[in-house]
């Protein structure tokens, strides 16, 4: 009754447009470095090197006697000439030791055969009819040859970046104006896709790597925790990574963290789940992340298996998570001294969807935040006078997990798992990337975000931090 049905995601509205919203100025949002937060992910704004381009598209051509090492090389070079001269051709005759090719335009008499020579794999062109029966115009009809993997390389290595803010449209239109290749949505597409596999590596090609990625990341950084987790025929399940910086600066912490999991949407999906504390200026403090197949109870007993081993169960520890009911049941296995908490967020979310009334919202708001337990008492008395069936609902709820004043431990202002999205959304451009890319990803931001951290505390001329300080003078 209580589970979160968004799963993975959990991005959810806000409630701009029902009442209050439920993130309240009270609550410290997490803070992202300003106006940088995808910038580890964008690659150089350099239009490519349109000369080279020039020079290496003008030494395209054919005759008679060239050699090549397969006949993959030798397709590959008709390809990329088809570009430059924008025209199309059809294959007739395709085998182990002979390649024939002619213009498409019925009548033209544009071809090429090429063959082998004894037992080599190299092909060698035999006849080059260069000319052209056709006109211009009905030559350049049609570019099924000027496929999206010979037009991502030209793209990729001369004309732009492949960075994630690049759209597929500008992406044709860049090859229409410089080839004049008519480029429709789905060939601009894939030509992206392949420009980007280019240069980052294919989905299959991250898992090969992962490995030896783990291993060159504890070389690199003392005391970071890496777990591979392979079926028993040896293919991918989980990955667990906490860097050195993370597991070493979380004594310094408040300890509570806030867990959430997000969807990745590259060719093999899978779920990111993420484990966040908040440091003494109110950001974001990463400690860990993994790599599953889904939210469900063996993932998520594994990740916090794994995290137990850098933050150990005790009494004192918070965890605050999504209302996901594998996650209560792991932190109950795995982490039964420590106290749970659930994203208010997401309860006030299940409480627009069934109860209607804006004050009993906002009543609901106020018992949530309560530091004494004489003023949620009495509004919760309010709220039960309004709505017998919402107080019954948020009494099943149970008021350990949701309120402030009778958690069983301390939560301090985390009242939402509100870090996490925050989290989700800075590494949004990075999940569609393969396993490597994404970690790779997550190690270049945590790398700036903590170099610009430690020199803000070294500027600082007291122990109390600019956040901290700018608080109390409000306050006081």
């Amino acid at each position: 009754m209580f589970d979160d049905s968004d799963g993975a995601s959990s991005e959810d509205d806000n409630f701009s447009t029902y009442g209050e919203s439920p993130i309240e100025e009270d609550e410290d949002s997490p803070t992202l470095p300003s106006k940088k937060r995808y910038q580890n992910f964008l690659m150089s704004e350099s239009k490519g090197n349109l000369e080279v381009l020039k020079l290496e598209m003008s030494s395209l051509d054919l005759a008679v006697g060239q050699r090549y090492l397969t006949k993959k090389h030798l397709k590959r070079r008709l390809k990329l000439f088809t570009v430059r001269h924008q025209f199309d051709f059809d294959v007739e005759i395709s085998n182990l030791t002979t390649y024939v090719v002619k213009c498409w335009v019925d009548g033209c008499t544009w071809r090429v055969r090429a063959s082998t020579e004894g037992l080599s794999p190299q092909f060698y062109i035999r006849i080059y009819d260069s000319d052209h029966a056709c006109s211009v115009t009905e030559r350049s009809n049609r570019s099924r040859n000027e496929t999206p993997d010979i037009l991502g390389e030209l793209y990729k290595n001369f004309l732009g970046n492949v960075g994630p803010a690049v759209r597929p449209e500008s992406v044709g239109i860049a090859i229409t104006k410089q080839f004049g290749v008519k480029m429709e949505y789905w060939k601009s597409h894939r030509t992206l896709k392949c420009a980007r596999e280019i240069d980052e590596g294919t989905p299959e090609c991250g898992f090969e790597l992962l490995p030896s990625y783990l291993y060159m990341i504890r070389r690199a950084n003392p005391n970071t925790v890496t777990r591979l987790q392979i079926d028993e025929l040896g293919r991918f399940m989980y990955v667990f990574l906490a860097f050195g910086a993370s597991v070493n600066g979380f004594h310094f912490m408040r300890k509570v963290v806030v867990v959430d999991g997000t969807f990745l949407n590259g060719k093999y999906k899978g779920t990111l789940l993420t484990a966040l504390a908040q440091d003494g200026n109110f950001q974001i403090f990463p400690i860990a992340f993994a790599v599953v197949d889904t939210e469900n109870d063996d993932s998520w007993n594994w990740f916090f298996t794994q995290l137990k081993v850098l933050i150990p169960d005790q009494e004192g520890l918070a965890i605050i998570s999504d209302r996901h009911n594998s996650i209560g049941k792991a932190i109950t296995n795995v982490y039964p001294l420590a106290a749970r908490g659930i994203c208010t967020y997401h309860l006030y979310k299940n409480i627009l969807g069934r109860y209607k009334g804006k004050d009993v919202f906002r009543l609901v708001k106020k018992a949530a935040r309560c530091f004494k337990m004489s003023d949620f008492d009495m509004i919760f008395e309010e709220i039960e006078a309004l709505n017998p069936d919402l107080h019954g609902y948020l009494e099943r709820a149970d008021v350990r997990l949701w309120t402030r004043v009778y958690f069983p431990g301390e939560r301090y202002n985390l009242m939402t798992t509100n870090i996490a999205e925050s989290m989700n959304r800075a590494l949004s451009h990075a999940r569609g990337l393969n396993i490597v890319r994404i970690l790779e990803s997550i190690r270049v931001m945590m790398t700036r975000w903590f170099a610009e951290r430690r020199v803000d505390a070294r500027s600082q001329s007291k122990n109390l931090t600019a956040e901290y300080k700018q608080k109390q003078q409000i306050n006081y």
